[in-house]
């Protein structure tokens, strides 16, 4: 899933990279796409695309247009579209989504609430 076209292109357009050797404390809120390959130790708000590649680790609660996790997520997830897990992600923490994908190998351990009604997750995001 984190392979296919409809991802690349949200790579494409990645405004800001936490690289793998970097360290964040603190909240991270932005406006674009958001990508993290290091360790992140705070809330993540994005209103654009939020993609944790396969290196990333985020400690805290996650919002994001569509999300991709790849590496590990200690905390719950809210996105008003699409969350994607790939066989090397990890999620500890409960996932708010309109759609939820979650490939072979990949953990999960939560719950998961879907809601079609895309309004109220946008509005709780843009909070």
């Amino acid at each position: 899933m984190l392979g296919s076209k409809k991802t690349a292109n949200v790579n494409a357009k990645i405004g800001s990279i936490i690289g793998a050797d970097m360290v964040v404390e603190g909240t991270i809120t932005s406006n674009e796409a958001v990508r993290i390959d290091g360790k992140v130790k705070g809330d993540v708000s994005s209103e654009g695309a939020l993609v944790i590649g396969a290196s990333g680790k985020v400690i805290g609660n996650i919002k994001g247009a569509d999300i991709m996790v790849a590496g590990i997520v200690e905390g719950d997830l809210t996105s008003g579209g699409r969350t994607e897990v790939a066989s090397t992600g990890s999620i500890r923490g409960n996932i708010q989504t309109r759609s939820l994908i979650v490939d072979e190998n990949a953990i999960f351990q939560g719950q998961c609430s879907m809601n079609s009604g895309e309004t109220k997750l946008i509005e709780e995001i843009m909070e």
